[in-house]
């Protein structure tokens, strides 16, 4: 008798938040974005909350890394994502490290690619974004699962600091030059598919 009530109760409560939630679909996703953005920043406080709170973005930014190093002949041989203490040479500060690739091969030539590779999780966020309810069903729970991942995918896009130190320690200004006019060039050669891409117009 006392389950049934509290699962008629719990039933009534989920179906009467997502019905809210549904009505103002825009404003509550922008502030569970924000609340799980926050909880990301306040896990790195502790090893094991940052671990659990960034496990899946740090698994796809670490693995972009390891996919085009490979793609581009740097020769991965190391894959991780157990997080590490580590203390910053200039600051003295505690760091946490998320995950890492090591390779054997990483040349002017391929060190733009590699190091910048998380930007590739930029569309497929996007395709999350597009396709996710495509394959579970729409309720408060996979609501949460879906802002989660988006969030997460989005924080793990942006290259990190030792990305950046990486193309700028190894790169040449040629290195940094072409592809940004190859880049270009595709924008403008190919401008009206990629504003279709993205949904824009």
């Amino acid at each position: 008798m006392i389950e049934s009530q509290f699962l008629f109760f719990y039933e009534s409560t989920e179906a009467y938040i997502f019905d809210n939630f549904k009505e103002n679909i825009l404003f509550y996703s922008i502030a569970l974005a924000a609340l799980i953005g926050k909880m990301k920043e306040s896990s790195k406080k502790n090893m094991l909350s940052a671990w659990i709170m960034y496990f899946m973005g740090t698994f796809f930014h670490e693995l972009s890394h390891f996919i085009i190093s490979f793609f581009t002949i740097g020769k991965p041989f190391r894959f991780s994502v157990i997080p590490s203490s580590t203390v910053d040479k200039l600051t003295g500060q505690k760091m946490i490290t998320l995950g890492h690739v090591k390779s054997r091969n990483v040349k002017w030539w391929n060190v733009f690619l590699i190091s910048m590779s998380p930007l590739l999780l930029f569309p497929l966020s996007f395709w999350v974004y597009s396709n996710f309810f495509n394959y579970l069903e729409l309720n408060l729970w996979t609501v949460i699962i879906y802002v989660f991942s988006i969030v997460s995918l989005l924080f793990s896009a942006i290259p990190s600091g030792v990305d950046f130190k990486n193309v700028f320690t190894i790169s040449t200004p040629i290195n940094l030059i072409v592809p940004s006019i190859l880049f270009m060039l595709y924008l403008f050669l190919d401008h009206n598919n990629i504003l279709y891409i993205g949904g824009l117009f």
